[in-house]
């Protein structure tokens, strides 16, 4: 397989001046860094690309930081949320936890602890994310992002990775249309129509190959499944 790919942090914050220092610190531990400086850049990243891990200041200049959080986890439950805010109120604590942030950290704060919290929840996931799903011909290395057909990578873009993510996950169910728009762009993301051209996108590169013609079943009237290709196994 070929080499993982480094982790992606999106760091959600207005501040430039510490956003800076913080994405250098944090290219030195080797994670590709992105930063944007307002709530509705956020969603926009997570809608549009894989980002591994999200750091929020909760005072934004559009909107309040809890939004960001109830409207990412409206559609995704998996991304990591670490709040690091000036905010130290334990109620501000609270309602960020409970909105479905993963840690909290009030500023200032010491680097070192922000990144024993980092490669703590990247720890948490690692049983989850870094191994195989071998479907058939299909290969999924979910540490690196790699998809392959009778071991040829195949090169999807982020949308429709994420598409083949969520049908590979319900392997052999049925994944309606609605929970496929919403999972991956959001509640007001692509209609059917949209959905289908990205459907007949990843066929059309996985298809190629005559073995994983059977991969991608479309249930009419209800959604797509991933079917389940003589042996699945999964292992690291």
């Amino acid at each position: 397989m070929a080499e993982k790919k480094q982790k992606k942090i999106l760091i959600i914050d207005s501040d430039r001046f510490n956003t800076n220092t913080l994405r250098n610190e944090l290219k030195e531990k080797g994670f590709n860094v992105l930063i944007v400086t307002s709530c509705q850049e956020g969603i926009d990243y997570c809608i549009k690309d894989i980002i591994d891990l999200v750091i929020l200041e909760l005072n934004l200049p559009d909107r309040d930081g809890l939004s960001f959080i109830e409207s990412l986890r409206s559609f995704n439950n998996i991304i990591p949320i670490i709040v690091v805010s000036k905010r130290a109120g334990i109620d501000d604590k609270i309602l960020a936890l409970n909105a479905g942030a993963n840690d909290y950290l009030v500023k200032p704060y010491y680097f070192l602890e922000l990144l024993a919290r980092i490669n703590k929840e990247f720890r948490y996931r690692k049983n989850e994310e870094e191994h195989l799903l071998i479907n058939g011909p299909l290969t999924i290395d979910y540490g690196g992002k790699l998809v392959f057909v009778n071991g040829k990578e195949i090169h999807l873009t982020n949308f429709e990775y994420k598409i083949l993510f969520i049908l590979a996950t319900n392997l052999g169910k049925v994944v309606s249309y609605n929970e496929l728009i919403s999972s991956v762009w959001g509640n007001n993301g692509q209609d059917q129509n949209g959905l289908r051209v990205f459907l007949a996108g990843i066929r059309r590169k996985i298809e190629k190959d005559k073995n994983a013609k059977k991969l991608i079943e479309t249930a009419v009237g209800m959604g797509y499944k991933m079917n389940i290709i003589e042996e699945v196994s999964e292992g690291k």
